[in-house]
């Protein structure tokens, strides 16, 4: 978008753009792309292994609405200033991001009480967060138009960033789990020893079948022993 001439009304109204060139999209995309693999291989492990993954999630849910908030002031700064403010920006999104979603896969997954319900459980959570990739770059953009008619450039951002308040304060009633899920916590679990052998997790069904299946055979040991020593 090109930048505007129009004399901002702040705090809320003003319009326009950075007016970027392609190549400087690209080379900043492109940096993006190399700091992004920094952040989820190196940066986001050390803060997990230092804070844990709810005092993680906490710190990015509670700092997204600022960035938010902030991030249309960019277009009224200028010249070196805007692109310095314009880095900062963008390493504390995709610092943020490498964050966001790792630690709240990890808190999703401890709070299974089963690990048979992962796949349930997993599955919602990616189909919701699909659903609002697919909404809400509509919907935004919606509101971008709607907004610059009326001379107020960041109501998409602001409101996006209200939607992350509701969350922050949500986040605040967030437990970590205490323990992880196991394959059987759902189920009793039953141990049969046989010939030395101990069976795990039969259900009834499988009881029958396994004590019918070992005592033929035992008859059938016992039959052979006869055979082959008949004076046993």
């Amino acid at each position: 978008m090109r930048e505007s001439d129009q004399v901002p009304q702040l705090p809320f109204r003003f319009v326009g753009g950075l007016e970027l060139r392609s190549r400087t999209i690209g080379y900043i995309l492109a940096g993006q792309g190399v700091y992004q693999l920094f952040a989820q291989l190196v940066l986001f492990p050390y803060v997990v292994d230092h804070i844990g993954s709810l005092k993680t999630f906490r710190l990015v849910a509670l700092l997204y609405p600022v960035l938010y908030f902030v991030t249309p002031y960019l277009v009224l700064l200028s010249g070196k200033t805007r692109m310095v403010v314009l880095a900062v920006i963008l390493i504390w999104k995709v610092t943020f991001q490498a964050a966001a979603y790792p630690s709240n896969t990890m808190l999703l997954t401890n709070s299974a009480p089963s690990l048979l319900l992962l796949g349930t459980i997993n599955g919602s959570a990616a189909a919701a967060a699909s659903f609002s990739r697919a909404v809400g770059p509509t919907v935004s953009g919606l509101v971008q138009s709607a907004g610059l008619g009326v001379g107020c450039l960041g109501i998409a951002w602001w409101s996006n960033g209200a939607i992350a308040v509701i969350g922050a304060i949500e986040c605040l009633w967030m437990r970590a789990p205490k323990s992880t899920p196991t394959a059987l916590s759902t189920h009793s679990v039953t141990t049969h020893s046989v010939d030395g052998f101990s069976v795990d997790g039969c259900s009834a069904q499988d009881e029958v079948s396994f004590d019918a299946a070992a005592t033929v055979t035992t008859a059938e040991d016992q039959v052979g022993s006869k055979t082959l020593f008949p004076s046993l």
